[in-house]
């Protein structure tokens, strides 16, 4: 399978040591006086009445949410569009197309803000778009990038990384105990991969099918 980079620059994240989601944008408004957040914190709260909403004017397409992963990622269970209520998800556009995407990513020693986020250094792949059914129920998204393409993908943005970022990345393997040799083996990459690396998958909206009230 050829993949290629949906960026082919290096994109930076400084993430907290328990953030494992965040959205390009979000929506917060006030009702009645209460102020209302639909962060995508949302989304995995086991709660199907709350939901992610965008900030941005308009549908929202090109709008995203990225989830960091602990294992090659099979696929995942939503329920599109503001379930609370059939009239809510009616009024409410729901997502048509959505785009998904890998990011793998590195840091290392020392790459650390002064607010302690670390910062990695991440590649983009594409990973085709899935048209989403438009009801309230769950659906499920299968991922098309098996977990042999995603493990060749981690040892692939390794090498760049350590060819783009050379001390870095022999900070990396000096706190590893590793030599050169040894990060090119599976172990090697599955080792700094634990230690150093991040795994997420983006979903970014295509396109929606219109809300009858509410873009």
């Amino acid at each position: 399978i050829l993949i290629v980079p949906v960026f082919g620059q290096w994109q930076e994240q400084c993430l907290a040591a328990d953030q494992s989601v965040w959205a390009s944008s979000s929506l917060t408004e006030s009702l009645g006086g209460r102020l209302y957040e639909y962060g995508p914190d949302a989304l995995f709260d086991s709660d199907p009445s709350t939901s992610w909403v965008e900030g941005v004017e308009g549908t929202g397409t090109g709008e995203s949410v990225t989830v960091v992963v602990i294992r090659p990622v099979q696929g995942l269970s939503l329920i599109n569009g503001f379930a609370r209520s059939a009239s809510l998800f009616e009024k409410n556009s729901r997502i048509e197309n959505l785009s998904l995407s890998l990011l793998v990513g590195f840091t290392a020693p020392g790459l650390v803000t002064e607010m302690d986020y670390s910062m990695y250094f991440l590649k983009e792949f594409g990973a085709g778009v899935h048209v989403l059914d438009d009801h309230a129920e769950w659906q499920e998204v299968p991922f098309p990038l098996d977990s042999e393409d995603q493990f060749a993908l981690c040892r692939a943005v390794l090498e760049d990384f350590g060819r783009d970022n050379s001390m870095f990345y022999k900070m990396m393997l000096d706190e590893a105990g590793l030599t050169a040799e040894d990060a090119e083996s599976d172990e090697g990459v599955l080792l700094l991969m634990e230690v150093y690396g991040l795994l997420a998958i983006r979903l970014e909206i295509g396109s929606v099918y219109p809300g009858s009230r509410y873009q």
